[in-house]
């Protein structure tokens, strides 16, 4: 199925019209890197946020509003620039991106007051979604049995510069101050460019149109592709158990233990164990379906919120955390490996689409976390994260089938 084209919006090439002649292991863990290093962006500011209130004489409160920004900025980011990779060449527009990102890390690290920093912080995170450009492209570049593999090396790629952000901001910003951080930042971004300019093959444009129309075709997109809607509504809902558990942690960890949001971060590291999932759940769904990984990730991520329920202690959390972020990260591989292989000639698009309704699914489950936490305690909180997961089965299981979406 392919949306109509109209004589202001023509398709220039279908990525899919030859046969996809693979993608060098070597470029496509560069790429990886890449993503890794474009969203550790948006998080090196957290483990610095009372560094910011110190250096400006401000609360703890206002200095949160730097995360808050970035945050905000990515998902701007996502919605406003990803579209455009069917419209612009990608290599192109990573490069761009990868530039701006540089420059205003340079430009966060020389802020004279905290408003400037935090408009700063809101730029980079609108300009580091360089990965949800590149995983489109990866995908263009790979042949279909391998599309699964492809997202799953970019999303380790992509979760390892996470959990490396926040430790080298840490170490970074604790030996030689937080303006370094940024300084080292914008040097890395300009540093990966270079590599990208050198190593991106060149990949036409699937479409000539106008940006106004490019947008609109999204609300098309919504209105003819069911499984659009499934995938995200899936990994959105998964997202939010994932949200709800890490927003609440630190109060378990404060209550129950008498630790403090140090030792809370520290099950951040269990996490790498997610970035070691997403290759192998790629391979697992190249080989038996996205829907039995999908069956089988949703069905872990529920045992290890009941196991957290009922084995309160630190080793019963580390074995919940570990299966619950196999079982969400080998599901946002696989749903985005679906939704992937709907239009090729879309892809950019359906990823913004899909992506957004990732985001929407994490602020949900942090809210629900939340109000959770402050009625009920944390079996309060595992019961919404269960509650979540089994909404999100029931969706995986229906599938496209159960949505009246317009043809």
């Amino acid at each position: 199925m392919s949306l109509d084209i109209t004589p202001a919006e023509e398709l220039l090439a279908s990525p899919d019209a030859t046969e996809a002649t693979g993608l060098p292991d070597r470029t496509l863990w560069i790429m990886a890197a890449a993503c890794g290093t474009a969203a550790a962006n948006i998080f090196y500011n957290q483990p610095l946020l009372g560094k910011f209130a110190e250096t400006f004489h401000s609360t703890e409160a206002h200095a949160g509003l730097v995360s808050t920004a970035a945050q905000v900025g990515y998902g701007t980011g996502i919605f406003f620039f990803c579209p455009l990779g069917d419209l612009i060449e990608r290599r192109r527009l990573v490069l761009l991106l990868m530039g701006a990102c540089a420059a205003l890390s340079t430009g966060a690290a020389l802020a004279a007051s905290l408003p400037m920093l935090i408009l700063f912080q809101l730029l980079v995170g609108v300009t580091a979604m360089s990965a949800q450009v590149l995983i489109p492209l990866a995908i263009d570049l790979s042949p279909p049995q391998k599309r699964g593999h492809t997202v799953g090396i970019l999303m380790a790629g992509l979760l390892v510069g996470i959990l490396l952000a926040r430790t080298a901001a840490g170490f970074v910003g604790d030996a030689f101050g937080w303006r370094s951080v940024f300084t080292l930042a914008a040097i890395v971004c300009l540093i990966m460019a270079i590599i990208l300019w050198a190593s991106l093959p060149h990949r036409a444009p699937s479409l000539r149109t106008t940006y106004p129309r490019l947008m609109h075709s999204m609300i098309e997109l919504l209105e003819t592709q069911p499984q659009l809607w499934v995938s995200s509504l899936v990994s959105g809902l998964s997202f939010a158990g994932f949200t709800a558990f890490w927003t609440t942690l630190v109060f378990l960890m404060r209550s129950h233990f008498h630790r403090g949001a140090s030792e809370a971060g520290m099950f951040g590291i269990i996490g790498v164990a997610g970035a070691l999932a997403a290759p192998i759940a790629g391979k697992v769904s190249d080989r038996w379906g996205s829907r039995v990984a999908i069956t089988a990730s949703l069905l872990a991520s529920i045992l290890a919120f009941v196991l957290m329920d009922l084995w309160v202690t630190i080793p019963g959390l580390i074995l919940g955390v570990l299966l619950m972020d196999m079982g969400v990260q080998s599901i946002q591989v696989s749903e985005q490996s679906t939704v992937m292989a709907l239009l090729p000639e879309s892809r950019s698009r359906i990823n913004t689409l899909y992506m957004v309704g990732r985001f929407m699914g994490g602020a949900l489950g942090s809210a629900l976390g939340a109000a959770a936490w402050a009625r009920f305690g944390w079996t309060g909180v595992c019961a919404v994260c269960v509650m979540l997961m089994l909404v999100a089965m029931a969706v995986h299981l229906v599938g496209a089938k159960g949505l009246k979406v317009k043809k």
